[in-house]
């Protein structure tokens, strides 16, 4: 009965992300880390690559409270719909920039090297094989410049209901959740590139998702989490996965939260 979940696409999985973006509290801390990161190592200004850029809006809003000069902004994005956001959201900030509608590969180029590099929640894209594209995306990096990787950390409710469902899900999805901060730790360890690390405590707003009337809203995050259509499981299984997220959610003064934990990745400079 298992093999009847049905995999969602990518667009799907795009169109699931938008129930992380509405309740998702991960943004402040990853801002605040980044505009940290450019003040100490990037006094002088950058040219600045985004990688899986999404909508544009963490860019955007690092962008509008950087202190340093910015030189340009490359964007690479392969949904038409995000790119579109990408161009309305960045309409009126004076900066030189190019939205490359595309997948990121090992093979593609640049003319210049680029001396802060994003890597937002992306490299889930780069499966079944992300090394060579964390190490392409290495090479571009400007000789004083930094690579910033945010991915989640094995703390993350997504991996720990992937985890529990492991037995049952299909084995070739969209992407593989299960793939963490720990995973690019290790690519980095076995080609001896040094980095540092920032445990960025985010979490994701359950109240409301919870209320008995908004099931719609839990369905579609189970959906994004595990990806597979929610209505597709089997509906006992589906209602344990509708428990399991209420028993790991942690009390607090604004309701129930998910751990939404995100590792920040900090490599460079890099020697050639």
């Amino acid at each position: 009965m298992f093999s009847l979940m049905e995999c969602i696409t990518f667009d799907r999985y795009i169109e699931a992300f938008r129930v992380l973006e509405r309740y998702s509290e991960e943004y402040p801390y990853m801002l605040g880390h980044l505009l940290e990161i450019s003040a100490r190592y990037l006094p002088d200004g950058f040219s600045m690559l985004d990688i899986g850029a999404g909508t544009g809006h963490f860019a955007r809003s690092f962008l509008e409270r950087c202190q340093r000069p910015v030189q340009s902004y490359t964007a690479i994005e392969p949904s038409p719909d995000h790119v579109a956001k990408i161009q309305e959201n960045f309409r009126s900030l004076p900066v030189q920039r190019e939205i490359i509608n595309d997948f990121f590969t090992p093979q593609m180029t640049f003319s210049e090297k680029f001396d802060l590099i994003i890597l937002s929640h992306c490299t889930y894209c780069f499966l079944p094989d992300p090394e060579p594209y964390l190490l392409h995306a290495l090479s571009l990096l400007s000789g004083t410049g930094r690579v910033v990787i945010y991915q989640g950390s094995p703390a993350n409710f997504c991996y720990f209901l992937n985890c529990i469902l492991q037995d049952i899900l299909p084995k070739k999805r969209v992407t593989d959740p299960t793939f963490t901060s720990w995973d690019v730790r290790n690519i980095l360890e076995r080609n001896r590139i040094p980095h540092s690390v920032s445990y960025l405590p985010g979490f994701l707003r359950a109240g409301e998702i919870f209320r008995p009337e908004n099931t719609s809203l839990l369905h579609e995050l189970i959906t994004f989490s595990l990806m597979v259509e929610s209505e597709s499981m089997e509906p006992g299984i589906l209602k344990r996965t509708e428990e399991i997220l209420r028993e790991i959610a942690y009390p607090s003064a604004e309701g129930p939260l998910l751990n939404l934990g995100v590792d920040a990745i900090t490599v460079g400079p890099l020697k050639r």
